[in-house]
């Protein structure tokens, strides 16, 4: 039997997607709301569930994918929770034909460690794991990545009566480095029908049909920026602004999600999404639609989308699972 090895160029999908699927919480700072953004992640840690939704990211030259995620978040404290995304997947993966099933299960936590009600000032440090060999065969990566981020979050409801037009403004960003446990990894395929011409480094050993694939699995640097304008009002459950305090109304937004590898081949290429939609947000739950815009040609070739449900467990469940495990 033959056997073939070679070393690939290309960053594998999944990991851009490390980068524009994140999972997200949502809360007050002060006066200002921050909702659940679609493609980053705000800094206010809550208990909240997000339903099974749609994410079409934009197709490659390679792959077709549409995923599934769903989230679970649940506070510990008032100021750190802890939640659960799991995604499945459905790739068209060239002279591979269709492949599904679920990803790694992905662990997260965040702190929120400083907030300045007054000017409406977030710092949360936190990150996810996912973690390897929990998904399925063929979709899911055989190691784990660790992903270390730190979240803030600004409102400007704090600008003098000259900048009036400027107060609805809610900005918040995310820097990260995803860190694979493994550098490079190795999957069999045919290669009977596999295309040479992608392949570098090939190495050709006593005749066969089996291929190994190298693949190797740089840090990828991560950053996320979502850009605002709040149109939310607060609304209480009781006169005279008693009670419990939600929010309510239209927040138009766009968010810019970036991925550069710190190593290996492809170090320092950039890919990227843009992300323009709009959330509404209710007292019990959140809906919200983002397009996928890619940023060069190495992002994708045209454009996907999401849609998403975000329920806010703290008013559905205020007495149960929507309260923190440890105090109030």
């Amino acid at each position: 039997m033959a056997c073939t090895a070679w070393r690939t160029t290309a960053v594998p999908g999944f990991l851009l997607l490390l980068a524009t699927g994140s999972e997200v919480s949502a809360g007050y700072v002060g006066d200002r709301f921050f909702p659940s953004t679609l493609a980053t992640t705000v800094p206010t840690p809550a208990d909240f569930y997000n339903p099974p939704y749609f994410v079409k990211l934009p197709d490659t030259a390679a792959t077709h994918e549409t995923d599934i995620p769903t989230t679970y978040s649940r506070l510990v404290t008032k100021d750190w929770a802890v939640f659960f995304t799991e995604t499945f997947r459905i790739l068209d993966v060239a002279n591979k034909g269709r492949l599904s099933g679920f990803d790694n299960l992905v662990i997260g936590t965040q702190y929120q460690l400083y907030t300045s009600p007054e000017h409406q000032f977030v710092f949360t440090v936190g990150g996810t794991a996912a973690i390897g060999g929990t998904g399925s065969p063929g979709i899911a990566a055989s190691f784990s990545t660790l992903t270390p981020t730190v979240y803030i979050g600004k409102g400007f409801g704090d600008l003098p009566d000259s900048l009036a037009w400027l107060r609805p403004l809610t900005v918040s960003g995310t820097v990260a480095v995803a860190v694979p446990t493994a550098s490079t990894s190795f999957v069999a395929i045919d290669s009977r029908h596999a295309d040479a011409g992608a392949f570098t480094n090939l190495m050709t050993m006593p005749s066969g049909a089996t291929t190994l694939s190298e693949t190797i699995n740089p840090n990828i640097l991560q950053v996320g920026f979502a850009l605002e304008y709040s149109l939310v009002t607060n609304h209480y459950t009781g006169p005279n602004r008693t009670g419990t305090r939600y929010a309510e109304g239209w927040v138009p937004l766009v968010e810019f999600t970036t991925a550069t590898p710190l190593n290996g081949p492809l170090a320092g290429r950039t890919t990227g999404t843009v992300n323009p939609g709009v959330i509404w947000v209710g007292r019990y739950l959140q809906f919200a639609v983002e397009a996928i815009v890619p940023i060069n040609g190495r992002s994708g070739r045209d454009i996907g989308g999401r849609a998403q449900a975000h329920l806010y467990l703290s008013e559905i469940f205020p007495d149960t699972i929507g309260k923190p495990i440890f105090g109030k």
